[in-house]
């Protein structure tokens, strides 16, 4: 179900969503979600490249799996 949200900008950036917007024929609310999901996919996701690097890294491999043992059993300090 969608939720409204209320948001405060300033005119400037307003006035710059909204050509962005018509400019890809999408309502500001539409270009608004949009740019904000893929920022969240940003932040949350590693790229592909990077998730190479990390499974290609024993090591660290290793000691992840062990800290995941360790907070599933509730074991060691967490901050």
């Amino acid at each position: 179900m969608a939720k409204t949200l209320t948001v405060r900008i300033e005119e400037s950036a307003y006035r710059l969503i909204e050509e962005a917007a018509a400019a890809e024929n999408r309502s500001v609310s539409n270009f608004i979600e949009t740019a904000a999901l893929k920022r969240a996919a940003e932040e949350i996701f590693v790229p592909q490249d990077e998730m190479t690097d990390i499974l290609s890294d024993k090591g660290l491999v290793r000691r992840l799996k062990s800290g995941h043992r360790d907070a599933a059993a509730r074991r060691g300090r967490f901050a």
